[in-house]
């Protein structure tokens, strides 16, 4: 029995060992011989196509080669095994021919017939068992059609017609397809088919079963006419009409399509609450798509048919319409769904676990952003157990409390959960609400903003976690050394978070499965684990945006073989690394090395001649400071380089002719980006897939060649800017149809610029040619805008006035105008103001004039300062979104306008240099987003508001050139300055790689690889004083600038001690005031102030002694005030003041001043001296005044008492006066006497007074001189005795001798008219 078992095991043994080997020979002639008629047929189609571009023979179809006369099988002339071609195994027939895309570019929307391919139909005519066409995205033009498509009727066999794409197919191809009877499936998507749909040409179509018409131009209905109804498309399955404007009725008119199991109707124009009913008749219908519709409310079906409408169907898409939340509730009755996509509605409200429980057989389910903001109750929450088959639940963009995690813990299956941005950022993870999903394999948490430390217990159950995505969080910390729990992940992402620390030996390096791992944008250091190179399955490696340094060990990179991805970029990695450590990866597509320091150099050139086994796609090599041998311009490896798409070489001084070589190896090159380097000259090799070229920066001379659209048919984006190019802008760039963004800005480019720029057939979006020579009359004459977003052209010679805007422009898309620093002249006309889509102008040193006109235009940026705009500044201007308003250096006059209250978000606010009036509003100290305050040079009055104080985020606040009064408030100390960055931002221009799929990773693989083009948006650009120089400060420099300036007012008082207080203030400036009193001490609090000055004002008392402490002073003016006492020691920056500082302060004494300061001992020995003898005591002036008034009223009358004479004539007097005044009483009465006497002796007594204090100027000009030579020697008795003899004598020479002949007089007067100003002569210090 045994035996008889053995045998008949052998016997089976043979028999299949026979099988396999039959298998084998059958499976190894795939492909049979060809046959020679469609071999030729093949070779004329390939010449037909190198005729029609003139371009190299291998650059099209390399494979198909004619290589003469040969046998059949040998192998040169089997075209079976050239590319895009299958052949029957059994006859050598073709019988599939895939000529998709053949020129391998992105130019699907061209309109240059002479681009085009004059196709002939007859070549394909040999092909007499062909069964599929592809013909798809190579710009057939309608002599194919002329050829006669019907003549492809002849071949019985062709089921499978693609010519999608070829945008000059239009509805003259109709006529042709009725005799196509034999087709299954028919692709004309993407074409310029328009008007109705074409149910007559179609109804021949009787055996077609797959129709794909998105994306053409059809509209109203899709009407079948009654006798047809039931024989046209009785066989179709498949119908995709998405992208057309069809409206909701075509639903009914697809009824009788009963075996359609795919509809795609999404973007259609479809409006209300959805058909139901209309879709009764499509009872086999197992996809539909109705997304981006339009409808809204819900999805009623009614009574008897809730149980049989759509009762098969198994996809449903719903997304980017209105539904709200009563949807899922009428989704109920669907019970055969499994994946339903409702993401982008409108569903606010909590999750909907009751409603969904009744869709049993549902696996996938998307809710994304529909506004749901809250987590159903327990009860709710348990009926998810009903969900036995859900697998994957997308929740993402909502608005959940922390409860939801728990509650969808009830979901028994549940593999793939992603909450990324699905909770209130900034609040802490639920570690309490732990997540019990035993079978969870992917989950997504990012873009929550968690904060804490990483919850490696809320992970420890997920035994089969393979994906986790904690990115775009604020968890700090360092990674868990818990984390090797999660055995199973593949991939894992950190980034983005606020990690620090470094890599430990364990715990990552612990997860043999790991495929992916991205670390970057934390804050990471140290050097890397050696480790890591025992993650021998690693596919991915991103530890961009950290802090990583020391050396980069090959070692590390040689043994990660399966490498797919490498991102090193923005570390602090030193040495040198060696690429050819890499060379032996097949696998690698992407490398990315971006250095931020010149410490770090790859080398890219050791061994001499080494061979690269991978073929990159991507490769960043920036500010890498590669050394290239002599007569090396770029790295020799990449001469084995043939898949490239992005080559950034950028910051690396290379220099010399770019090598065309590169461009013609690799065919699909979409980026080039070589900025900052010293290249000669731009490479010149017909690249039809280059998207951009940015060669910015290279100092490359001589003018701009005149067939760029020659070599780079379909270039987007082109760079050209900070070069030296001169000469003209060719005409030719203007035609480049696919260009979006051009910069050519900072050249020496001269002439005009080409009109194809302004038009509606262009696609340029983003012009900048700031910098140049360019002049004419641009904006002159009627404007078309075409796609144009941002367009600057500032800092040229444009003239003339800007002319009206086009009527046949219908469509406004100018976002940004900046045509500042020319010379344009005139009004702004109404139409900028009111351009809907304007959100930043800036005209800003022009010559406009007039009234600035009111519009509604939502402006961001406005800057019109340096013209000479007049009248009111316009109240009617827009102010809900404006951030930057510049008016300042115009002639506008008024008030401050009430509208200014409105500026909510303003960051800068430039009025000054006008001719403003008024008080400064109270208002403005509401304006809490205020970063610059500029109202310096208008006529302003009143005092400060203390309002004003409120404004605690302005770095700026210029006052200056005023008439404002009152005193400084000291609340201004609350003014503490930003925090953040708000002046230095940068556009990122992105956009997709498109001619193939983005780069397939797991953590990546759902985002394309983008290109990155910057582009410094408008900046601000503002004048202040600081150290005495007005200059102006433009863009980032902003944030870091802080300033005061109140000078050149009528402020009075004291300086506030409290501004000792503006520690973050950078320039401060209170000159030209009647500020009195002392400088504050607390000013040495002032850390980081740079300039200080206190120069014209009556400040006192000493120059703190404290300033010293103060660091960063680098301009201190204290001049033209009454300061005494000792200057601070020249120490610290008070080293480098010199005189300048402190002139016209006569009582300062010591170094850098010529006064010397009295030392100590001197000042103890000679303390009397340290008082002027000349100093007035007030308290003993006021005394002897009053003395004397009482001495000379007693003296008067004695003598009346003594003097008969004197009496007798005073009392006849008083009788005169009482007979011409009898109404007058006494004190009247020796008023007039007293004045008649001082009216009569006047000019005697005038004449005495003169002589007196012209002797005494001059007794006391000697007497001072005599007092400096004596002042160690003469007792103070005896100047006081001079003093004394002094004034007796003069008195004495004035009262008894006559002042017109005393030589005295004569001489003093004399002296005095020759030098008139002796106070100035002796320092100025006689005035006191």
């Amino acid at each position: 029995m045994e035996c008889w078992a053995c045998s008949k095991r052998k016997s089976l043994q043979y028999s299949l060992l026979m099988l396999m080997m039959i298998h084998i020979l059958v499976a190894g002639h795939t492909q049979g011989d060809c046959v020679e008629e469609e071999r030729k047929a093949l070779l004329e189609i390939k010449a037909s196509l190198m005729k029609s571009y003139d371009s190299e023979i291998d650059k099209f179809l390399p494979t198909w080669v004619d290589y003469g006369s040969g046998t059949p099988g040998d192998g040169g002339n089997n075209c079976c095994d050239w590319e895009r071609i299958n052949c029957s195994t059994t006859t050598g027939h073709v019988t599939e021919l895939s000529l998709y895309n053949l020129r391998g570019a992105k130019d699907v929307y061209m309109d240059n017939e002479s681009k085009l391919w004059p196709l002939n139909v007859s070549l394909f005519l040999h092909f007499n068992e062909l069964t599929s066409l592809n013909l798809s995205d190579n710009f057939l033009d309608k002599e194919f059609i002329k050829t006669g498509l019907e003549r492809l009727s002849s071949l019985k066999k062709l089921e499978v017609l693609d010519l999608s794409g070829n945008r000059d197919i239009d509805n003259d191809i109709l006529p042709s397809l009725k005799t196509l009877a034999s087709l299954k499936v028919l692709d004309l998507s993407h074409t310029s088919l328009n008007g109705n749909f074409p149910t007559n040409e179609f109804a021949a179509l009787e055996n077609l079963e797959m129709l794909d018409l998105s994306d053409c131009g059809f509209n109203g209905t899709f009407e079948i006419p009654g006798s047809e109804r039931v024989s046209v498309l009785k066989k179709l399955k498949t119908l995709n009409v998405a992208g057309n404007k069809f409206n909701e009725s075509i639903i009914r008119s697809l009824n009788t399509l009963s075996l359609l199991t795919s509809l795609d109707l999404s973007h259609s124009l479809m409006s209300g609450p959805f058909p139901a009913q209309e879709f009764a008749a499509l009872e086999n219908l197992e996809t539909l798509d109705l997304s981006y519709c339009g409808f809204s409310g819900t999805f009623e079906i009614q009574g008897s048919e809730r149980d049989v409408i759509l009762r098969k169907l198994k996809t449903l898409n719903l997304a980017y319409n209105r539904f709200n939340e009563s949807v899922i509730t009428s989704l109920s009755i669907l019970s055969s769904l499994t994946n339903l996509d409702l993401s982008y509605n409108q569903m606010s409200g909590s999750f909907p676990a009751q409603e969904l429980s009744h869709l049993t057989n549902l696996e996938e389910l998307d809710l994304s952003e529909t506004e749901l903001n809250s987590a159903p109750n327990i009860q709710a929450c348990k009926t998810l157990l009903k969900l036995k088959r859900l697998k994957s639940i997308n929740l993402s963009d909502n608005n959940f409390n922390k409860s939801i995690i728990s509650c969808l813990s009830a979901l028994p299956s549940l593999k793939i959960l992603d909450l990324s941005h699905s909770f209130s950022w900034g609040s802490s993870f639920p570690v309490q609400e732990i997540f019990t999903l035993p079978d969870l394999e992917v989950l997504f948490l990012r873009d929550n903003g968690f904060n804490g430390t990483i919850p490696m217990e809320a992970f420890a159950s997920f035994h089969h976690l393979e994906m986790l995505d904690l990115s775009g969080n604020s968890f700090v910390g360092i990674i868990p050394s818990a984390i090797p729990a999660l055995s199973s992940l593949r991939a894992v992402s950190f980034a983005y978070n606020y990690l620090n620390g470094s890599l430990s030996d364990h715990g990552l390096c612990e997860l043999k499965n790991l495929h992916e791992l991205e670390l970057s944008g934390n804050m990471l250091h140290g050097t890397l684990p050696q480790c890591l190179k025992n993650l021998s399955s690693l596919k991915l490696l991103d530890i961009s945006s950290n802090q990583f340094s020391g050396i980069l060990k090959p070692s590390l990179i040689a043994n990660l073989t399966s490498l797919e991805y490498i991102d090193f970029s923005h570390n602090k990695f030193e040495g040198s690394f060696s690429f050819s450590s890499l060379s032996n990866h097949i696998k690698l597509e992407v490398v990315r090395f971006r250095s931020d320091n010149d410490k770090f150099e790859v080398e890219t050139e050791e061994p001499i001649g080494w061979i690269p086994m991978f073929q990159l796609e991507i490769l960043e090599l920036s500010n890498c400071n590669m050394k290239m041998p002599k007569g090396h311009v770029i790295p020799g490896f990449l001469v084995h380089q043939h898949k490239l798409r992005l080559l950034d070489m950028s910051q690396n001084s290379l220099e010399g002719h770019f090598p065309n070589w590169l461009v013609k190896n690799n065919t699909y090159l979409e980026g080039l980006v070589l900025r900052n380097n010293l290249f000669v000259g731009m490479p010149l090799y017909r690249n039809a897939n280059m998207l951009e070229l940015d060669m910015s920066g290279n100092g490359m001379i001589g003018t701009l060649p005149d067939d760029i659209p020659k070599f780079f048919p379909n270039m987007g984006h082109l760079n050209l800017s900070m070069n030296s190019l001169s000469g003209v802008i060719p005409s030719s760039v203007g035609e480049l149809s696919e260009l979006v963004m051009l910069d050519l800005s900072d050249n020496e480019l001269s002439g005009e610029i080409p009109k194809g720029f302004f038009t509606k057939k262009s696609s340029l979006m983003i012009l900048k040619l700031s910098k140049n020579k360019l002049h004419g009359q641009v904006l002159s004459g009627n404007l078309t805008w075409g796609s144009l977003y941002l367009v600057y052209l500032d800092s040229n010679h444009f003239t003339g006035k800007i002319g009206n805007k086009s009527n046949k422009e219908t469509h406004e898309s100018l976002s940004v105008l900046d045509i500042s620093n020319n010379l344009f002249t005139g009004i702004i006309p109404d139409w900028i103001s009111n351009m809907s889509s304007l959100s930043e102008l800036v005209v800003r040193n022009n010559s406009f004039q007039g009234p600035f006109p009111c519009g509604a235009a939502p402006f961001s940026f406005l800057d019109i300062s340096h013209n000479s705009f007049s009248g009111p500044i316009p109240s009617c201007l827009n102010l809900q979104d404006m951030e930057h308003l510049l008016l300042g250096s115009n002639k506008f006059i008024g008030s401050i306008p009430k509208s200014f209250r409105n500026l909510t978000q303003v960051l800068t606010l430039d009025i000054g240099d006008n001719s403003l009036s008024g008080r400064i509003p109270t208002f403005l100290g509401e304006l809490s987003t205020l970063r610059i305050l500029l109202l310096r040079k208008n006529n302003l009055s009143d005092s400060i508001p203390k309002q004003l104080c409120q404004l605690s985020k302005v770095s700026l606040l210029d006052l200056s050139g005023n008439s404002l009064s009152g005193s400084v408030p000291s609340c201004l100390h609350n003014i503490t300055g930003p925090t953040d960055l708000a002046f230095f931002k940068y556009v990122k221009v992105r956009y997709r790689l498109d001619s193939s799929p983005h780069y397939g990773s797991i953590l990546l693989g759902m985002h394309p690889i983008y290109l990155n083009s910057e582009v410094l948006e408008t900046q601000d650009e503002i004048q202040y004083t600081t150290k005495r120089l007005f200059l102006s400060y433009k863009g980032g420099i902003l944030d870091y600038m802080t300033g005061l300036d109140l000078s050149s007012n009528k402020l009075t008082g004291e300086i506030p001690q409290e501004l000792g207080g503006l520690s973050q203030i950078r320039a401060l400036n209170l000159s030209h005031n009647q500020l009195t009193g002392p400088i504050p001490a607390s000013f040495s609090n002032l850390a980081n102030i740079e300039s200080l000055d206190l120069s014209s004002n009556s400040l006192t008392g000493k120059v703190p002694s404290e300033l010293i402490q103060i660091n960063f002073l680098s301009f201190f003016d204290v001049s033209h005030n009454n300061l005494s006492g000792r200057l601070p020691e020249m120490k610290g920056q008070f080293s480098t003041f010199t005189k300048a500082s402190y002139q016209g302060n006569p009582l300062l004494c010591g170094p850098p001043l010529d006064n010397r300061c009295i030392t100590q001992s001197q000042a103890s020995k000679e303390e009397k001296r340290t008082e002027k003898w000349y100093d007035i005591d007030m308290t003993c002036f006021y005394g002897s005044s009053s003395s004397t008034c009482v001495v000379f009223l007693l003296g008067f009358f004695a003598l009346l008492y003594i003097n008969p004479y004197w009496r007798r004539w005073w009392l006849n007097s008083v009788e005169e006066f009482r007979r011409l005044f009898p109404t007058a009483d006494a004190s009247s009465i020796l008023l007039h006497l007293s004045v008649r006497q001082l009216v009569l002796h006047l000019p005697q007594i005038g004449r005495h007074v003169w002589c007196f204090f012209n002797l005494l100027r001059w007794r006391f000009t000697s007497i001072q001189k005599l007092y400096e030579q004596s002042v160690f020697i003469l007792p103070l008795i005896i100047k006081f005795q001079v003093v004394e003899v002094l004034i007796s004598t003069t008195f004495k020479t004035v009262v008894f001798e006559n002042q017109r002949q005393h030589p005295k007089c004569r001489y003093v007067h004399a002296t005095l008219e020759k030098n008139t100003d002796i106070t100035h002569h002796s320092g100025g210090t006689w005035s006191g």
